[in-house]
């Protein structure tokens, strides 16, 4: 069994959650209602037949659908995978992160751009001191994460820490 994208899998931790216990439990999870609702018909199809034993045909699944389908059997194969995914996850957008932010400071306009619309997005939205913020200070040349974190009290302080780490090694290659 591969190991499914954990960013995804972060993404629906809460159904995935739900699904764990779905193979014994008498009703049905609440959050598959309203999953269908909002639209993850034929994901709810196949979690609603993975319930009850019943085949599953993964070709109706567009890939992201394929990938919640696959944490949910991944999770339930191995139960202590479920605690460590937020972290996980965390980890894995952090290597991303770096690389684009690395790139930023090395003058890939590209990159530049979408760190600079993801601040902008924040800021419509009316959030200041957001992680997009926090990570275009460190475009900018802050490494220190006490400051960063000062001066963006609403970023994920964990992921702000992990891009960090993972800077740093690559301004060191």
């Amino acid at each position: 069994m591969i190991k499914p994208s954990a960013q995804i899998c972060a993404a629906h931790q809460e159904l995935i959650a739900a699904m764990l216990d779905a193979p014994s439990a008498a009703a049905e999870p609440a959050i598959l209602q309203t999953y269908a609702e909002d639209g993850w018909r034929q994901l709810v199809a196949a979690l609603r037949a993975w319930r009850v034993g019943q085949p599953v045909d993964l070709t109706l699944l567009d890939e992201e659908d394929q990938m919640i389908f696959a944490g949910v059997q991944y999770a339930h194969a191995h139960p202590d995978w479920l605690p460590a995914l937020a972290d996980e996850a965390r980890h894995d957008a952090a290597q991303s992160i770096a690389r684009m932010i690395f790139s930023a400071t090395w003058g890939d306009h590209d990159a530049l751009e979408l760190l600079s619309s993801m601040r902008e997005a924040a800021a419509d939205l009316g959030h200041t001191g957001s992680t997009a913020h926090a990570l275009v200070q460190i475009v900018e040349g802050a490494r220190a994460l006490p400051d960063i974190l000062a001066d963006n009290p609403a970023a994920d302080a964990g992921l702000i820490e992990a891009v960090l780490d993972r800077l740093i090694e690559l301004e060191a290659e």
